[in-house]
């Protein structure tokens, strides 16, 4: 789940937020640079799957502490997340819903496409020296260019009655979509956006691409010699003769968005605006620091455990039946490091990956009797898999019987002797008890994800009854499930233990058992 939320989330998202910074430091370059920097962006996250695929994976090495201290007290809490159980991973439909909405959205794009090749194949041929085919259709309301292989420009029925002044830049406007191959870069961007559609970044970064891409021509055809306030005229004048109903197909580039006019307008009239097409050095630049910020993006692995032997088993009773819910307690020898595990409802558990070294193991489960197991053994590579039986609890009862000695009574003490002497008498201790008990909440996202665990905190209990130098003890859990345990744990309060009636410090264990209600 992580390793597929970093493909389509966190990579993409770091290669579009660093587009949009690039594109903010640029604002003074021309808008055919800052098309070039969104355009590499949205090529970068279409190719990152195959990338992550292809490229030899990279990850940092995590560093693991071993800790070791006694600890004598010890409290458990049992905090389950009512409502949200194993039973339904929602998590499992993610993936799923995300390719449905891909499917729908490259569906509607191939749709468009076929749509406007057959309203082009209707349109008649408009007779001009233009070098990208021209026709005329009644079933569009504004000019757009469109096809992939074949390019042309489609120009309202409207467009015959224009003066002649006008459809000489409009023509220009739209060749130059056509030169700088426009219509391929719309269909990376179409591409993009029905991988990542929940991602509101990559529809930020479409509309930038379109944005740009449009003032690029606009600035290509002031360059050419058109007068700006002529240009801006004819451009307001198509706009004003289009009515809310206007027939816009989505399958080509159309020349004019409403939304979008009065941004474009004063870019057209700024004077000190860059107009400068991007160059082949230009070109070469972004592609190589795109290159440069694509290649680690994709070989980054999350950290992962280290890979190391493991100990598995099936904890059963008497008579064979599995047993579900008993406590296994792994520990460390030489270290006061344990891991916690519960049985699962086919009675299995499982410790992965874990160092080379000896262990000893405990299970115990209510009504059975304790199951211990000492010197285990664990080399690399070699996994080791433990059947463990546990009988039935013994039931037992003591009785104590108290009679006095007889004997001869003391003989007196010698005349003159000294007065006894007073010994003090210590060994009373008052226990440590909980005050305020601040319940551990249930993380949202591993509720989400189905992650269960047990923490095992160590802490020192102050003279004043405040938890303090909180530290994990067990490795093998989740981090998100040890920061809330600990964020809990601190807000604590004890009344002190107490020797001989002075407050003292004393080492407590916290065990916090996290699990998904049935």
């Amino acid at each position: 789940m992580a390793g597929w939320l970093s493909l389509l989330i966190i990579k993409p998202v770091l290669i579009l937020a660093s587009a949009g910074l690039a594109s903010s430091l640029m604002r003074r370059c021309s808008a055919s640079a800052r098309h070039l920097v969104w355009l590499a962006a949205l090529l970068s996250v279409l190719l990152l799957p195959a990338a992550h695929v292809l490229i030899p994976r990279w990850e940092p090495i995590p560093s693991h502490t071993l800790l070791a201290a006694p600890a004598p007290v010890r409290i458990v809490i049992d905090v389950v997340a009512e409502g949200q159980g194993t039973s339904t991973p929602w998590s499992a439909w993610l993936p799923l819903i995300w390719l449905a909405g891909s499917l729908l959205l490259l569906l509607r794009a191939a749709t468009s496409q076929r749509r406007m090749a057959r309203i082009a194949a209707r349109a008649t041929c408009l007779s001009t020296s233009n070098p990208v085919p021209v026709r005329v259709t009644a079933e569009v309301d504004v000019p757009l260019v469109c096809g992939l292989l074949r390019p042309l420009i489609l120009l309202p029925e409207e467009a015959q009655s224009w003066p002649r002044e006008r459809l000489p830049p409009v023509l220009a406007h739209e060749s130059i979509h056509v030169i700088r191959r426009d219509i391929w870069s719309q269909l990376c961007s179409q591409l993009a956006c029905a991988v990542y559609w929940p991602l509101p970044l990559i529809w930020w970064a479409a509309a930038n691409l379109r944005r740009e891409s449009e003032q690029a021509c606009d600035d290509a055809v002031l360059t050419g010699g058109e007068k700006p306030s002529d240009y801006a005229g004819h451009i307001v004048q198509i706009a004003r003769e289009l009515n809310t109903a206007a027939r816009i197909p989505s399958g080509g580039i159309t020349m004019i968005r409403k939304n979008e006019l009065d941004r474009r307008l004063a870019a057209i009239l700024s004077p000190a605006r860059n107009r400068a097409a991007a160059g082949p050095a230009l070109t070469a630049a972004i592609a190589a620091i795109t290159l440069l910020l694509l290649l680690p993006t994709a070989a980054w692995r999350a950290p992962a455990q280290p890979a190391g032997p493991s100990i598995k088993g099936v904890v059963s009773d008497p008579s064979g039946a599995r047993i579900p819910g008993a406590n296994v307690m792994l520990s460390f020898s030489k270290s006061d490091r344990r891991e916690y595990a519960r049985t699962t409802e086919a009675g299995e558990f499982s410790f992965a990956p874990l160092p080379d070294g000896f262990y000893s193991i405990e299970v115990t489960k209510p009504g059975f009797a304790r199951h211990q197991a000492g010197e285990i053994q664990l080399t690399a590579d070699k996994s080791l898999n433990l059947d463990v039986v546990l009988d039935v609890g013994r039931i037992q009862e003591t009785l104590q019987v108290v009679a006095g000695r007889t004997s001869a009574p003391p003989p007196p003490p010698p005349a003159g002797s000294a007065a006894p002497t007073r010994i003090r008498v210590g060994g009373n201790v008052q226990a440590t008890r909980l005050t305020y008990q601040e319940r551990p909440s249930y993380p949202a996202d591993c509720k989400f994800e189905g992650v269960e665990g047990t923490v095992l905190l160590r802490a020192v209990i102050s003279r004043e009854g405040v938890p303090m130098s909180l530290e994990a003890v067990n490795q093998l859990v989740d981090p998100r499930l040890v920061k809330a345990a600990t964020d809990a744990v601190k807000l604590w309060r004890y009344q002190p233990t107490l020797l001989n009636g002075v407050p003292v410090e004393v080492m407590s264990m916290v065990q916090i058992n996290f699990t998904l209600a049935k």
